[in-house]
């Protein structure tokens, strides 16, 4: 079973995609199911899980990607909007009481990642190590942190381009049809990654865009 569990909507600030079209995307790629996890809302989730029941066995889940006050974090599995420049620590208890799986998304990225210290730090099950958007030693480093802390693994595209979806993926052993099943996984460490880190054509595209967008909030994180 193939996810991608790092996607972004219109309902992003940086993104300009429907829902639906990042459905109708993932399934024509042959995944298997996608999280919609736009920074600091969750209405495209409503929308998403909506057109995904014209394919059937297509999974979406509930989520949301946070700013805190160090860095952003994923949480999958919510169903109400988190306030965003809590701690990483406030963030994830937010994330755990909704019965949710919080994430270090994206750890040693210099815009929005938590960073070494940060993430030791907070209470992560799981850390995002596949990220389509990061480099081949941003990715590298998360893998290893993992590993050395045991931690679980996921991955994602970070897709806020069409072409961007599905460029990093999630992997189950095994096909799950319910969101609190596949939230079991990833909270036991049942998962593996699969998928390609930024290369140099995508750094030509991703970073002037971060720049102007960060210098347009008035040097504000997302």
């Amino acid at each position: 079973m193939r996810l991608d569990l790092h996607t972004h909507s219109r309902h992003s600030p940086d993104s300009r995609l429907d829902p639906r079209d990042i459905v109708r995307q993932a399934r024509a790629l042959g995944l298997d199911g996608i999280a919609l996890t736009d920074h600091n809302a969750i209405a495209g989730v409503k929308d998403a899980k909506e057109y995904a029941k014209e394919f059937e066995g297509f999974v979406v889940l509930g989520a949301i990607e946070v700013s805190t006050t160090e860095g952003h974090i994923l949480g999958y599995g919510v169903k109400e909007l988190i306030p965003r420049d809590l701690t990483p620590q406030e963030t994830v208890e937010q994330i755990a009481a909704q019965g949710g799986v919080a994430v270090a998304a994206h750890p040693y990225r210099f815009w929005s990642g938590l960073g070494e210290r940060v993430t030791l730090d907070t209470p992560f099950a799981v850390y995002e190590v596949q990220n389509a958007r990061t480099s081949r030693r941003g990715n590298g480093r998360a893998t290893d942190l993992a590993a050395q802390g045991g931690k679980g693994r996921t991955g994602g595209s970070d897709g806020h381009f069409i072409d961007e979806i599905g460029r990093a993926v999630t992997v189950l052993d095994e096909r799950l049809q319910k969101e609190d099943d596949i939230l079991q996984s990833l909270a036991g460490r049942r998962t593996d990654v699969a998928g390609v880190n930024r290369g140099p054509r995508a750094t030509m595209r991703y970073v002037p865009k971060s720049v102007v967008e960060w210098m347009g909030r008035g040097f504000r994180r997302i």
